[in-house]
C-alpha cells in the first residue's frame, strides 16, 4: 500500500510539471471570446465582479452591447470586460465558481478552464485552478505547513441538471515526516443547478501503515435568497474498528462585487454513535483569483 501511495505521489508531482506549469505561463485568452456568436446566450463577467446573463447584439474594438436579462441594453467597454462566456444552468450569476464546493467537500460541477479560487478558514488556505474545461488542481494544507495535499479532479456533465466527477487527494505530512503519506480517491454524482442541489460522494482513503476505509459524503445547496444560500455538508468514515462522522449545516453569503463568499456553519461530531456538538463554528472565506 505505501509502495502504490509513493509511486502515485511521484506521477502526480511528475504530471503538474509537465502539463500543469506550462498551462500557467501560457497567456491569457482574449475575454471577448470571437467563437461566441450573436444568437449565443452568454455571461460577460466585469473585472469588478459583477455579471450580466444575455445575448451580444454588436461588438466593436471599444465596446460591446448586450440585451440583458434585468436592465435591458447595456453599453460595456471591453477594458472593463474579464471574460466572456457561454451561459449554462451551472455557471449563472453570482459568485457560482464557489458553488463547486460545500464546507468540506466537493462535487459534480466543473470550473472553466482559467478560472481559479482560494478558499481559507482558521486551520489554513486551500487553492484550486481550472487547467482545463472539466479539470481542476488544486492544494491544501494547515497555517503550519502540515499536511500538505495536492489534489485532482475531472467533472462530467451528463445532463442539464446531472453532473459527476472523480478525483482524488495525495498528501504527505511534509517537514514532519515526508514518509507517511496518505492517499483518497472519490466520485460524486450531483443532481441540481449551481442554486439548488443535492450531492453524494463517495470514495476510500487509504493511509501508510494504517490501511484504509471507505467514504461518504452527502451534502446539499440551496439558495435562501439573491446573496445567501443554505449549506449542508458531511464526512462519514466507514473503518473496522472506529466509525465517525461529521455534520455540518451553515449559511453562505455572497459578495459578487468583491468576487468573494463567506460562509459559516456549526458541527456536529458522531463517534460509534454518540453526537458531539463543536463549540466552535466553522467558517469559510472564497476569493476569486
Amino acid at each position: 500500500m505505501r509502495n502504490l501511495i509513493n509511486k502515485t505521489s511521484y506521477l502526480l508531482a511528475i504530471f503538474l510539471m509537465l502539463f500543469v506549469l506550462p498551462e500557467l505561463a501560457l497567456p491569457q485568452v482574449d475575454p471577448l471570446n470571437e467563437s461566441i456568436q450573436q444568437q449565443d446566450r452568454v455571461i460577460v463577467i466585469k473585472n469588478d465582479g459583477a455579471r450580466f446573463i444575455g445575448f451580444i447584439i454588436s461588438r466593436d474594438d471599444r465596446e460591446i452591447l448586450l440585451e440583458t436579462e434585468t436592465v435591458g441594453r447595456l453599453f460595456i467597454p471591453l477594458h472593463e470586460i474579464r471574460e466572456i462566456r457561454p451561459f449554462s444552468s451551472s455557471s449563472g450569476p453570482g459568485s457560482n465558481l464557489f458553488a463547486t464546493r460545500y464546507f468540506l467537500t466537493t462535487n459534480g460541477f466543473s470550473m472553466s478552464k482559467g478560472e481559479k479560487y482560494a478558499m481559507t478558514n482558521y486551520w489554513g488556505p486551500d487553492i484550486n485552478f481550472a487547467v482545463a474545461d472539466n479539470f481542476t488542481v488544486g492544494a491544501m494544507t494547515s497555517w503550519l505547513a502540515m499536511p500538505l495535499i495536492g489534489t485532482v479532479k475531472f467533472s462530467f456533465k451528463l445532463s442539464e441538471n446531472l453532473h459527476a466527477s472523480i478525483g482524488g487527494l495525495f498528501g504527505t505530512l511534509s517537514w514532519v515526516d515526508f514518509g507517511y503519506v496518505g492517499a483518497l480517491g472519490y466520485g460524486t454524482i450531483t443532481i441540481g443547478n449551481s442554486d439548488y442541489n443535492v450531492n453524494l460522494s463517495g470514495g476510500y482513503a487509504g493511509i501508510s501503515g494504517e490501511g484504509g476505509a471507505p467514504l461518504l459524503s452527502p451534502a446539499m445547496l440551496l439558495k435562501l435568497g439573491d446573496r445567501a444560500h443554505f449549506v449542508l455538508d458531511s464526512f462519514i468514515y466507514l473503518g473496522e474498528d472506529v466509525r465517525f462522522g461529521i455534520v455540518v449545516p451553515g449559511i453562505r453569503i455572497d459578495r459578487p462585487t468583491k468576487r468573494a463568499s463567506f460562509q459559516i456553519g456549526m458541527a456536529g461530531l458522531f463517534v460509534e454513535g454518540e453526537a458531539i456538538p463543536l463549540p466552535i463554528p466553522i467558517m469559510g472565506w472564497f476569493y476569486e483569483l
